[in-house]
């Protein structure tokens, strides 16, 4: 949301007119679910993405129409081919989708922009609201009726023109920020996962023994790296709840140095890379140590989706699905049956 935000705002800036698309309820099969976000201007589609195809098309050419207008509302999109017609998409499902201009010489939305990167920036949970037709986007720090990550309320406004009360339908989204990637190990594996795992919206950091693999420009994208001692990381570190630890060291030595630590904190995620050999090793060692069979059995070893990857790229393509996997099944996502 971070990248969608500054966008809106570098185009308010440069005076250009744009339409936040987004899908604020979908049913039956769809490409894309609830919360799906998608820009548009004059031009086209310009960042997002609301699941492409006959969908993704109409909705773009519609945004192209009103770019610049004091316009917002929702629409209904039938993906079917049935006899009533539809997009023709084998889906089949159907979508409600607002469409909100964002107005260059509106400063509201500029304010409101500035909000919500402030609150990305500082990693603090919000609420995104957007109403479905007259008013304007708004943040908030917590929801007190009701429940849920998505989900579409009625709020109630005194209509200025003769005291009765006005029904306004807005949709809701709650952002929490997920926890932090730690990698132990700099090498070529790191080296390949953490740009693809910050384009997904992870933060990274990435430790090792050896000065020469701590260099930031050898990870696009990451926040921090630090040079460690790996039988030292309790003293430098305090891995929370939500966090990810990911073990890429050179050796099996390294390996179980810091799955020793890893153990013994509370994180949602623990993967060690290696071979069922090496992986097995380590295990034995920290089974003799006195580690129980059910506190190991919280490591991922052999990292990553098994699709029988060998090459660095491949592998860390492996670990980055299991990564999103889990961030999914932390924010009580089910996969859909396709």
């Amino acid at each position: 949301m971070k990248t969608l935000y500054q966008l809106l705002l570098d185009r308010w800036n440069q005076n250009c007119d744009t339409v936040l698309v987004t899908i604020v309820e979908g049913n039956g099969s769809i490409p894309r679910t609830t919360g799906a976000y998608m820009a548009a201007d004059q031009t086209g589609r310009i960042y997002g993405t609301i699941g492409g195809g006959n969908l993704e098309y109409q909705a773009v050419k519609k945004a192209m129409t009103i770019a610049g207008k004091d316009t917002h509302f929702v629409e209904d999109f039938d993906l079917g081919t049935g006899e009533n017609g539809g997009l023709g998409m084998v889906c089949g499902g159907k979508v409600k989708v607002l469409f909100y201009s964002v107005k260059s010489k509106d400063t509201k939305i500029a304010s409101f922009l500035k909000e919500a990167l402030k609150m990305e920036e500082e990693k603090k949970p919000y609420w995104l609201l957007l109403p479905f037709s007259k008013g304007y986007p708004k943040i908030e720090s917590h929801l007190e009726e009701g429940r849920g990550h998505c989900r579409i309320f009625e709020e109630y406004e005194k209509d200025g023109t003769d005291g009765n009360n006005e029904v306004r339908k807005i949709y809701a989204e709650e952002f929490n920020f997920d926890g932090k990637v730690y990698f132990f190990g700099g090498g070529h594996l790191a080296q390949e996962l953490v740009p693809v795992l910050s384009h997904l919206g992870f933060w990274c950091m990435v430790m090792d023994d050896r000065e020469e693999y701590t260099a930031p420009n050898l990870f696009p994208g990451v926040q921090e790296t630090k040079t460690v001692d790996f039988n030292l990381l309790s003293d430098i570190l305090e891995v929370k709840k939500e966090d990810y630890l990911v073990v890429v060291t050179r050796g099996h030595s390294c390996d179980a140095d810091v799955e020793r630590f890893a153990l013994r904190t509370p994180a949602s995620y623990i993967g060690v890379v290696g071979s069922k050999r090496k992986t097995q090793y380590v295990r034995e060692k920290l089974l003799a140590e006195g580690f129980t069979n059910e506190e190991l059995d919280r490591v991922h070893a052999p990292i990553g989706i098994d699709i029988a990857s060998e090459t660095p790229a491949e592998i860390a393509i492996s670990i980055a699905a299991q990564l999103i996997q889990i961030r999914a099944e932390k924010a009580g996502i089910r996969r859909k049956n396709k």
